[in-house]
């Protein structure tokens, strides 16, 4: 599961503080909640752990309820149409979403605290295949080998 990491590349829609906040965070910094609810109950998910997080873990019910009249955070636009974002829901905040980005539901899982850069997704792909390429290589030079002669 690599989401985490391209969320963090240069092609992700993801809002710019988002991806500032997962640059910022370490392997501590998420929690495993069921806190954004609205809209996805009872569906356990992995967040950053902004103040408005912290604020509420322990108190997750509240979430729960999808109650229409939740205060609205902020906005976004999806498939074309803007839409307000109600404390809890569930949507991450992308390029176009305004408001309290940081009491929205910025998914995170816990290798957040690799994530040391934005790069082109492509890169990351490339850096993926090379580290795999150095751990295969030095961990079973037979197969490397055997490999390499089929080429």
């Amino acid at each position: 599961m690599l989401g985490t990491r391209f969320l963090a590349s240069a092609e992700s829609r993801a809002h710019l503080r988002y991806k500032q906040k997962l640059l910022e965070a370490g392997e501590g910094d998420t929690v495993r909640t069921i806190l954004f609810g609205h809209g996805w109950p009872n569906a356990p998910h992995r967040t950053l752990r902004t103040a408005f997080v912290e604020q509420r873990v322990g108190q997750e019910a509240q979430g729960q309820e999808s109650r229409p009249d939740e205060p609205e955070v902020g906005r976004t636009v999806i498939a074309g149409q803007s839409m307000p974002v109600l404390r809890f829901m569930g949507f991450p905040p992308n390029c176009d979403a305004s408001g309290d980005i940081e009491s929205m539901n910025l998914l995170a899982g816990q290798s957040v605290g690799l994530v040391g850069q934005i790069k082109p997704a492509g890169e990351i792909v490339h850096e993926l295949v090379e580290g795999a390429r150095r751990i295969i290589t030095r961990r079973l030079p037979d197969l490397a080998a055997s490999e390499a002669g089929s080429d």
